[in-house]
């Protein structure tokens, strides 16, 4: 074997391994997606607002920052009913946490679902958020955290720049925000994000 021929086979190994690397980190990303049986679906669509005898007042909110949990850890679980999906959902939004699924944005601005304030859930348009385009206004997003499960009706979306930081801001009312990279086909680092803003109609008790 020639000297180019064994930098050819190198060159082959390490794009063979470089390859496998980005597709088991896809595919493990990809696997935070599970399917919602029909069951699950009815269920959850039957979910109707009501009014919130436990919801904090804006000056006792607990912002995300000051919780305790370890990055990367599993906290809550989305529910879509409307695309029949549900999402593990971690705590941070760092690009490791990401790679595992839906990260849950960690500020001074933001807090948990229980905090009272704007929860912020991030992800991949690749592998997790792959169907967010489908959602309209009324739609549900259902959060479980803390033996509670968290109800939210889609209020608006839209299309900002990926620097714009006007998004992820304290909010005085219970507010879910689904935030991924946009246009949804686009390859490479996308220049947009598509937005998700929801509020809060009903807390139970799981």
């Amino acid at each position: 074997m020639t000297i180019l021929n064994r930098i050819g086979f190198v060159l082959m190994i390490i794009g063979v391994l470089i390859g496998g690397y980005y597709s088991f980190e896809w595919y493990k990303g990809k696997s935070a997606a599970q399917d919602l049986t029909t069951e699950e679906v009815k269920r959850l669509e039957q979910i109707e607002p009501k009014q919130q005898s436990n919801e904090k007042p804006v000056n006792s909110q607990v912002s995300s920052s000051q919780m305790q949990y370890k990055e990367g850890e599993k906290v809550a679980v989305l529910n879509i009913p409307k695309i029949k999906k549900k999402f593990s959902v971690y705590w941070g939004a760092n690009d490791t946490t990401l790679k595992k699924g839906v990260g849950m944005f960690v500020s001074d601005s933001t807090t948990a679902p229980s905090g009272g304030g704007h929860t912020v859930l991030s992800g991949h348009r690749d592998t997790v958020f792959t169907d967010l385009g489908e959602l309209k206004e009324k739609d549900k997003l259902i959060v479980e955290y803390d033996n509670k499960i968290y109800s939210y009706e889609i209020q608006k979306t839209w299309i900002t720049h990926a620097d714009d930081r006007t998004v992820i801001v304290k909010k005085e009312e219970p507010t879910l925000t689904l935030t991924t990279c946009y246009p949804f086909d686009y390859i490479g680092d996308a220049p947009d994000r598509y937005i998700i803003e929801a509020k809060l109609i009903a807390t139970d008790s799981k």
